[in-house]
Protein backbone atom coordinates (compact mmCIF):
# COMPACT_ATOMS: atom_id res chain seq x y z
CA UNK A 1 0.00 0.00 0.00
CA UNK A 2 3.38 2.73 0.38
CA UNK A 3 3.88 2.31 -3.34
CA UNK A 4 0.15 3.98 -3.94
CA UNK A 5 0.69 7.10 -1.26
CA UNK A 6 -0.22 10.40 -2.66
CA UNK A 7 -2.62 8.92 -6.18
CA UNK A 8 -5.67 9.98 -6.66
CA UNK A 9 -7.78 6.58 -7.16
CA UNK A 10 -11.73 5.84 -8.34
CA UNK A 11 -12.88 3.41 -5.43
CA UNK A 12 -15.82 3.02 -3.83
CA UNK A 13 -16.25 4.08 -0.24
CA UNK A 14 -18.79 2.28 2.51
CA UNK A 15 -19.41 5.14 5.35
CA UNK A 16 -20.62 3.82 8.47
CA UNK A 17 -22.18 5.57 11.45
CA UNK A 18 -23.72 4.45 14.86
CA UNK A 19 -26.86 5.99 15.66
CA UNK A 20 -27.79 7.75 18.90
CA UNK A 21 -23.80 7.30 19.82
CA UNK A 22 -22.60 10.49 21.04
CA UNK A 23 -25.84 10.39 23.70
CA UNK A 24 -25.24 6.78 25.46
CA UNK A 25 -22.29 6.77 28.38
CA UNK A 26 -19.01 5.75 28.14
CA UNK A 27 -19.80 2.30 29.19
CA UNK A 28 -22.54 2.05 26.57
CA UNK A 29 -19.71 3.39 23.77
CA UNK A 30 -17.47 1.18 24.42
CA UNK A 31 -19.66 -1.69 24.18
CA UNK A 32 -21.14 -0.60 21.05
CA UNK A 33 -17.80 0.14 19.21
CA UNK A 34 -16.34 -2.96 20.21
CA UNK A 35 -19.62 -5.02 18.73
CA UNK A 36 -19.70 -2.92 15.64
CA UNK A 37 -15.73 -3.55 15.62
CA UNK A 38 -16.12 -7.05 15.45
CA UNK A 39 -19.37 -7.16 13.21
CA UNK A 40 -16.93 -5.03 10.57
CA UNK A 41 -14.42 -7.37 10.55
CA UNK A 42 -15.98 -9.73 9.61
CA UNK A 43 -18.13 -8.48 7.05
CA UNK A 44 -14.68 -7.35 5.10
CA UNK A 45 -12.93 -10.36 5.85
CA UNK A 46 -13.27 -11.71 2.17
CA UNK A 47 -11.60 -8.36 0.90
CA UNK A 48 -7.79 -8.52 0.65
CA UNK A 49 -5.95 -6.05 2.87
CA UNK A 50 -3.99 -4.47 -0.08
CA UNK A 51 -7.20 -3.54 -1.67
CA UNK A 52 -9.02 -1.69 1.45
CA UNK A 53 -8.14 1.15 3.99
CA UNK A 54 -10.11 1.19 7.78
CA UNK A 55 -10.71 4.75 9.29
CA UNK A 56 -12.11 4.89 12.30
CA UNK A 57 -14.10 8.15 12.85
CA UNK A 58 -15.02 8.00 16.70
CA UNK A 59 -18.70 7.31 16.10
CA UNK A 60 -18.22 4.83 13.00
CA UNK A 61 -15.86 4.07 10.10
CA UNK A 62 -15.17 4.76 6.42
CA UNK A 63 -13.92 2.17 4.07
CA UNK A 64 -12.38 2.79 0.74
CA UNK A 65 -12.49 -0.36 -1.24
CA UNK A 66 -9.82 -0.16 -4.24
CA UNK A 67 -10.71 -3.10 -6.14
CA UNK A 68 -13.51 -4.43 -7.42
CA UNK A 69 -17.11 -2.11 -6.69
CA UNK A 70 -18.78 -5.78 -5.77
CA UNK A 71 -16.91 -5.86 -2.78
CA UNK A 72 -18.77 -2.45 -1.38
CA UNK A 73 -22.44 -4.01 -1.84
CA UNK A 74 -21.64 -7.43 -0.22
CA UNK A 75 -20.10 -6.19 2.98
CA UNK A 76 -23.05 -3.31 3.36
CA UNK A 77 -25.80 -6.07 3.07
CA UNK A 78 -23.41 -8.29 5.20
CA UNK A 79 -23.56 -5.49 7.90
CA UNK A 80 -27.09 -4.50 7.94
CA UNK A 81 -28.05 -8.37 8.18
CA UNK A 82 -25.58 -8.98 10.83
CA UNK A 83 -26.71 -6.07 12.96
CA UNK A 84 -30.77 -6.98 12.19
CA UNK A 85 -30.02 -10.47 14.08
CA UNK A 86 -28.06 -9.53 16.79
CA UNK A 87 -28.89 -10.41 20.30
CA UNK A 88 -30.76 -7.22 22.07
CA UNK A 89 -30.73 -9.17 25.38
CA UNK A 90 -27.37 -8.37 26.14
CA UNK A 91 -26.40 -5.16 26.50
CA UNK A 92 -27.70 -1.65 24.85
CA UNK A 93 -29.35 -2.61 20.94
CA UNK A 94 -26.63 -1.44 17.78
CA UNK A 95 -27.86 0.29 14.88
CA UNK A 96 -26.45 1.87 11.89
CA UNK A 97 -26.98 3.57 9.01
CA UNK A 98 -24.78 3.34 6.04
CA UNK A 99 -23.56 5.15 2.57
CA UNK A 100 -22.08 4.49 -0.52
CA UNK A 101 -20.23 6.34 -2.99
CA UNK A 102 -18.32 6.04 -6.21
CA UNK A 103 -15.69 8.37 -6.34
CA UNK A 104 -12.36 10.03 -6.26
CA UNK A 105 -10.01 9.64 -3.44
CA UNK A 106 -6.80 10.54 -2.85
CA UNK A 107 -4.54 8.40 -0.57
CA UNK A 108 -1.92 10.52 2.00
CA UNK A 109 -0.15 9.71 5.25
CA UNK A 110 -1.58 11.26 8.44
CA UNK A 111 0.30 12.70 11.17
CA UNK A 112 1.42 8.60 12.28
CA UNK A 113 2.75 7.72 8.66
CA UNK A 114 -0.96 5.50 8.00
CA UNK A 115 -2.29 5.40 4.87
CA UNK A 116 -5.33 7.34 4.86
CA UNK A 117 -7.89 8.79 2.36
CA UNK A 118 -9.15 12.14 1.42
CA UNK A 119 -11.38 13.63 -1.41
CA UNK A 120 -14.79 14.16 -2.76
CA UNK A 121 -15.30 10.44 -2.92
CA UNK A 122 -15.22 9.78 1.05
CA UNK A 123 -17.07 13.41 1.53
CA UNK A 124 -20.33 12.56 -0.62
CA UNK A 125 -20.36 9.53 1.05
CA UNK A 126 -20.80 11.14 4.22
CA UNK A 127 -23.27 12.96 3.04
CA UNK A 128 -25.12 10.09 1.59
CA UNK A 129 -25.22 8.81 4.98
CA UNK A 130 -26.80 11.28 6.96
CA UNK A 131 -29.93 10.91 4.75
CA UNK A 132 -30.72 7.13 5.53
CA UNK A 133 -32.77 6.27 8.65
CA UNK A 134 -31.49 3.47 11.16
CA UNK A 135 -30.92 -0.22 9.21
CA UNK A 136 -30.90 1.25 6.35
CA UNK A 137 -28.35 1.79 2.74
CA UNK A 138 -28.11 4.57 0.76
CA UNK A 139 -25.99 4.98 -2.22
CA UNK A 140 -25.32 7.50 -5.16
CA UNK A 141 -26.01 7.50 -8.44
CA UNK A 142 -22.79 7.39 -9.54
CA UNK A 143 -22.37 3.87 -7.44
CA UNK A 144 -25.53 2.64 -8.71
CA UNK A 145 -24.89 3.62 -12.64
CA UNK A 146 -22.01 1.18 -12.06
CA UNK A 147 -23.68 -1.73 -10.20
CA UNK A 148 -26.81 -1.57 -11.80
CA UNK A 149 -24.61 -2.18 -15.44
CA UNK A 150 -22.73 -5.06 -14.17
CA UNK A 151 -25.82 -7.54 -13.64
CA UNK A 152 -29.48 -6.95 -13.91
CA UNK A 153 -29.77 -8.60 -10.32
CA UNK A 154 -27.61 -6.03 -9.31
CA UNK A 155 -30.07 -3.46 -10.66
CA UNK A 156 -32.96 -5.20 -8.98
CA UNK A 157 -31.76 -4.19 -5.60
CA UNK A 158 -32.24 -0.35 -6.19
CA UNK A 159 -34.66 2.16 -5.25
CA UNK A 160 -34.72 5.71 -6.58
CA UNK A 161 -35.66 7.39 -3.63
CA UNK A 162 -35.52 11.06 -4.73
CA UNK A 163 -33.06 13.81 -4.73
CA UNK A 164 -31.93 15.08 -1.69
CA UNK A 165 -29.91 18.30 -0.45
CA UNK A 166 -27.05 18.54 2.23
CA UNK A 167 -26.16 21.38 4.54
CA UNK A 168 -23.60 22.54 1.95
CA UNK A 169 -26.80 23.23 -0.75
CA UNK A 170 -25.63 20.03 -2.91
CA UNK A 171 -28.18 18.07 -4.39
CA UNK A 172 -27.48 14.03 -3.93
CA UNK A 173 -29.58 10.88 -5.97
CA UNK A 174 -29.48 8.93 -3.80
CA UNK A 175 -31.04 4.74 -4.24
CA UNK A 176 -31.52 2.55 -1.26
CA UNK A 177 -30.65 -1.35 -0.91
CA UNK A 178 -33.34 -3.97 -0.68
CA UNK A 179 -33.19 -7.17 0.95
CA UNK A 180 -31.05 -9.71 -1.32
CA UNK A 181 -32.92 -12.54 -3.07
CA UNK A 182 -31.24 -15.86 -1.07
CA UNK A 183 -29.82 -16.73 -4.76
CA UNK A 184 -27.93 -13.59 -5.65
CA UNK A 185 -24.45 -14.34 -6.48
CA UNK A 186 -21.17 -12.03 -7.50
CA UNK A 187 -19.97 -11.68 -11.16
CA UNK A 188 -16.99 -12.05 -9.89
CA UNK A 189 -15.95 -14.94 -7.46
CA UNK A 190 -14.21 -13.81 -4.20
CA UNK A 191 -10.63 -15.49 -5.28
CA UNK A 192 -9.98 -17.84 -2.29
CA UNK A 193 -6.57 -18.12 -0.81
CA UNK A 194 -3.77 -20.33 -1.79
CA UNK A 195 -3.27 -23.61 0.33
CA UNK A 196 0.66 -23.31 1.75
CA UNK A 197 3.05 -25.60 0.18
CA UNK A 198 4.63 -27.99 2.60
CA UNK A 199 7.79 -29.34 1.55
CA UNK A 200 8.91 -32.87 2.50
CA UNK A 201 11.41 -32.80 4.89
CA UNK A 202 14.61 -34.61 3.67
CA UNK A 203 17.16 -36.82 5.80
CA UNK A 204 20.68 -36.47 4.77
CA UNK A 205 23.33 -39.41 5.53
CA UNK A 206 25.27 -39.06 8.60
CA UNK A 207 28.69 -38.87 7.25
CA UNK A 208 29.94 -36.85 10.27
CA UNK A 209 29.02 -39.66 12.87
CA UNK A 210 31.28 -42.52 10.71
CA UNK A 211 33.66 -44.35 12.51
CA UNK A 212 37.58 -44.23 12.46
CA UNK A 213 37.72 -47.57 11.54
CA UNK A 214 35.41 -48.09 8.42
CA UNK A 215 37.13 -44.09 7.23
CA UNK A 216 39.34 -47.12 4.54
CA UNK A 217 36.11 -48.28 3.26
CA UNK A 218 34.24 -45.41 2.94
CA UNK A 219 37.40 -43.41 1.12
CA UNK A 220 37.34 -45.73 -1.47
CA UNK A 221 33.85 -45.34 -2.09
CA UNK A 222 34.03 -41.44 -2.18
CA UNK A 223 36.91 -42.03 -4.42
CA UNK A 224 35.02 -44.14 -7.25
CA UNK A 225 32.31 -41.31 -7.12
CA UNK A 226 34.91 -38.39 -7.80
CA UNK A 227 36.19 -40.79 -10.66
CA UNK A 228 32.68 -41.28 -12.16
CA UNK A 229 30.86 -38.10 -11.45
CA UNK A 230 33.23 -36.11 -14.00
CA UNK A 231 33.11 -38.96 -16.48
CA UNK A 232 29.12 -38.85 -16.25
CA UNK A 233 29.23 -35.46 -16.61
CA UNK A 234 31.90 -34.70 -20.06
CA UNK A 235 29.65 -37.80 -21.35
CA UNK A 236 26.68 -35.87 -21.03
CA UNK A 237 28.32 -32.05 -22.13
CA UNK A 238 30.19 -34.02 -24.80
CA UNK A 239 27.69 -35.47 -26.85
CA UNK A 240 27.16 -31.95 -28.79
CA UNK A 241 24.79 -32.53 -32.25
CA UNK A 242 26.15 -30.95 -35.30
CA UNK A 243 24.15 -31.20 -38.11
CA UNK A 244 25.60 -31.58 -41.87
CA UNK A 245 23.98 -31.92 -44.91
CA UNK A 246 25.23 -32.49 -48.35
CA UNK A 247 23.26 -31.82 -51.30
CA UNK A 248 23.49 -33.49 -54.60
CA UNK A 249 23.09 -31.87 -57.65
CA UNK A 250 19.17 -32.82 -58.64
CA UNK A 251 18.24 -31.43 -55.16
CA UNK A 252 18.23 -34.92 -52.63
CA UNK A 253 19.94 -33.98 -49.20
CA UNK A 254 21.95 -36.52 -46.74
CA UNK A 255 22.11 -35.68 -43.05
CA UNK A 256 24.96 -36.53 -41.19
CA UNK A 257 25.07 -36.74 -37.54
CA UNK A 258 28.83 -36.87 -35.72
CA UNK A 259 28.86 -36.77 -32.10
CA UNK A 260 32.18 -35.89 -30.14
CA UNK A 261 34.00 -38.10 -28.33
CA UNK A 262 34.44 -37.38 -24.57
CA UNK A 263 37.62 -37.38 -23.22
CA UNK A 264 38.64 -38.60 -20.20
CA UNK A 265 38.06 -36.82 -16.66
CA UNK A 266 41.37 -35.12 -15.88
CA UNK A 267 42.67 -36.79 -12.23
CA UNK A 268 41.51 -40.27 -13.89
CA UNK A 269 43.23 -43.45 -12.92
CA UNK A 270 45.38 -44.74 -16.00
CA UNK A 271 43.60 -47.67 -16.90
CA UNK A 272 39.79 -45.23 -17.12
CA UNK A 273 39.24 -44.50 -20.89
CA UNK A 274 36.54 -42.50 -22.44
CA UNK A 275 34.61 -44.58 -24.31
CA UNK A 276 34.79 -44.16 -27.90
CA UNK A 277 31.38 -44.13 -30.24
CA UNK A 278 31.18 -44.11 -33.87
CA UNK A 279 29.21 -41.90 -35.93
CA UNK A 280 25.73 -42.32 -36.08
CA UNK A 281 24.24 -41.92 -39.43
CA UNK A 282 20.75 -40.26 -40.03
CA UNK A 283 18.18 -41.45 -42.12
CA UNK A 284 17.79 -39.92 -45.25
CA UNK A 285 14.80 -38.46 -45.89
CA UNK A 286 11.83 -39.13 -48.29
CA UNK A 287 12.68 -38.27 -51.70
CA UNK A 288 10.79 -35.80 -53.53
CA UNK A 289 8.29 -37.28 -56.59
CA UNK A 290 10.31 -36.62 -59.36
CA UNK A 291 8.99 -35.70 -62.87
CA UNK A 292 9.10 -37.49 -66.31
CA UNK A 293 12.49 -36.07 -67.48
CA UNK A 294 13.85 -36.85 -64.20
CA UNK A 295 12.40 -40.88 -64.67
CA UNK A 296 13.69 -40.94 -68.37
CA UNK A 297 17.35 -40.71 -67.15
CA UNK A 298 18.12 -43.34 -63.72
CA UNK A 299 21.60 -43.39 -65.13
CA UNK A 300 22.06 -40.13 -63.87
CA UNK A 301 20.44 -40.08 -60.94
CA UNK A 302 22.38 -43.00 -60.08
CA UNK A 303 25.10 -41.28 -60.10
CA UNK A 304 24.72 -38.21 -58.49
CA UNK A 305 23.19 -40.83 -55.58
CA UNK A 306 27.09 -42.48 -56.17
CA UNK A 307 28.81 -39.25 -56.05
CA UNK A 308 26.85 -38.35 -52.61
CA UNK A 309 28.17 -41.55 -51.43
CA UNK A 310 31.73 -41.34 -52.53
CA UNK A 311 32.12 -37.35 -52.09
CA UNK A 312 33.30 -37.27 -55.99
CA UNK A 313 31.58 -35.23 -58.82
CA UNK A 314 29.82 -36.82 -61.59
CA UNK A 315 33.47 -36.34 -63.74
CA UNK A 316 35.27 -38.31 -60.75
CA UNK A 317 36.74 -35.24 -59.15
CA UNK A 318 36.57 -34.94 -55.39
CA UNK A 319 33.92 -32.22 -54.18
CA UNK A 320 34.67 -30.59 -51.29
CA UNK A 321 32.17 -31.29 -48.75
CA UNK A 322 29.63 -28.37 -47.31
CA UNK A 323 30.85 -26.22 -44.56
CA UNK A 324 29.67 -27.13 -41.22
CA UNK A 325 27.29 -24.89 -39.64
CA UNK A 326 28.67 -23.01 -36.53
CA UNK A 327 26.63 -22.91 -33.20
CA UNK A 328 25.35 -20.11 -33.61
CA UNK A 329 24.08 -20.50 -36.99
CA UNK A 330 22.16 -23.51 -35.23
CA UNK A 331 20.80 -21.96 -32.58
CA UNK A 332 19.56 -18.83 -34.72
CA UNK A 333 17.58 -21.37 -36.52
CA UNK A 334 15.95 -22.34 -33.88
CA UNK A 335 12.66 -20.26 -33.73
CA UNK A 336 12.54 -18.14 -30.30
CA UNK A 337 8.92 -18.94 -28.39
CA UNK A 338 6.60 -15.98 -28.81
CA UNK A 339 6.51 -13.64 -25.50
CA UNK A 340 3.20 -11.98 -24.45
CA UNK A 341 2.12 -8.21 -25.15
CA UNK A 342 1.16 -5.55 -22.71
CA UNK A 343 -1.69 -3.17 -22.55
CA UNK A 344 -2.06 -0.29 -20.54
CA UNK A 345 -5.24 1.51 -20.03
CA UNK A 346 -5.83 4.87 -18.83
CA UNK A 347 -9.11 5.66 -18.45
CA UNK A 348 -10.86 9.24 -16.77
CA UNK A 349 -12.81 9.69 -14.87
CA UNK A 350 -13.01 5.89 -14.57
CA UNK A 351 -13.63 2.77 -16.98
CA UNK A 352 -14.65 -1.06 -16.82
CA UNK A 353 -12.21 -2.69 -19.20
CA UNK A 354 -13.18 -5.48 -21.48
CA UNK A 355 -11.09 -7.45 -23.99
CA UNK A 356 -12.68 -9.39 -26.05
CA UNK A 357 -15.70 -9.43 -24.44
CA UNK A 358 -14.27 -10.91 -21.35
CA UNK A 359 -14.76 -8.14 -18.55
CA UNK A 360 -11.09 -7.42 -16.91
CA UNK A 361 -11.90 -4.80 -13.77
CA UNK A 362 -11.99 -1.29 -13.92
CA UNK A 363 -9.43 0.96 -14.22
CA UNK A 364 -8.54 2.73 -12.43
CA UNK A 365 -6.90 0.77 -9.84
CA UNK A 366 -6.68 -1.77 -13.63
CA UNK A 367 -3.30 -0.54 -14.90
CA UNK A 368 -1.88 -3.00 -17.36
CA UNK A 369 -3.60 -6.42 -18.69
CA UNK A 370 -0.81 -9.58 -19.83
CA UNK A 371 -2.24 -10.31 -23.20
CA UNK A 372 -1.51 -12.91 -26.66
CA UNK A 373 -0.03 -11.35 -29.48
CA UNK A 374 -2.77 -10.84 -31.98
CA UNK A 375 -5.41 -8.49 -32.65
CA UNK A 376 -7.99 -7.59 -29.29
CA UNK A 377 -11.24 -5.87 -29.22
CA UNK A 378 -10.99 -3.32 -26.27
CA UNK A 379 -13.90 -1.66 -24.70
CA UNK A 380 -14.12 0.84 -22.35
CA UNK A 381 -17.46 1.80 -20.43
CA UNK A 382 -18.13 4.48 -17.97
CA UNK A 383 -22.33 4.53 -16.76
CA UNK A 384 -24.47 6.29 -19.05
CA UNK A 385 -21.22 7.71 -21.11
CA UNK A 386 -20.77 6.16 -24.86
CA UNK A 387 -18.50 3.12 -24.50
CA UNK A 388 -15.29 3.43 -26.23
CA UNK A 389 -14.20 0.49 -28.37
CA UNK A 390 -10.94 0.28 -30.09
CA UNK A 391 -8.92 -2.75 -31.90
CA UNK A 392 -5.63 -3.35 -31.27
CA UNK A 393 -3.12 -5.27 -32.87
CA UNK A 394 -0.04 -6.40 -30.39
CA UNK A 395 3.19 -7.82 -31.09
CA UNK A 396 5.09 -10.06 -28.85
CA UNK A 397 7.15 -8.80 -26.00
CA UNK A 398 5.47 -4.98 -26.82
CA UNK A 399 3.80 -2.82 -24.99
CA UNK A 400 0.13 -0.35 -26.29
CA UNK A 401 -1.38 1.88 -24.16
CA UNK A 402 -4.57 3.14 -24.98
CA UNK A 403 -5.90 6.60 -23.10
CA UNK A 404 -9.55 7.84 -23.52
CA UNK A 405 -11.42 10.35 -21.46
CA UNK A 406 -14.87 10.43 -21.49
CA UNK A 407 -16.96 13.69 -22.23
CA UNK A 408 -20.26 14.03 -22.86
Amino acid sequence: MAEHTNRTFICSVLFLDIVDYSLRSVAEQIALKERFNAVLTEAIAGVPTDDRIILDTGDGAAVSFLGDPEDTLFAGMSLRDAVAGQDVTSGPQLQIRVGVNLGPVRLVKDINGQPNIIGDGINVAQRVMSFAEPGQILVSRSYYDVMARLSEDYGKLFHYEGAKTDKHVREHEVYAISSAPSNLRRTVPVATPRPTLRLPSLRLPKFLKLQPRTWPDTLAVNGKLLVAAPLAFTLIVGTGVIARSHRSSDGEAKMVVSVAPPAAPKGAPAGVQAPEFPPVQAKEPAAPRRSRDAAATPKATLQAAKANETGAGPNGREVAPAPRPSEAEVAAAVPAPARDATLSIVALPWAEVFVDGTRQGVSPPLRSIPLRPGKHRVELRNGSFPAHVQTVELKPGTELSITHRFRR
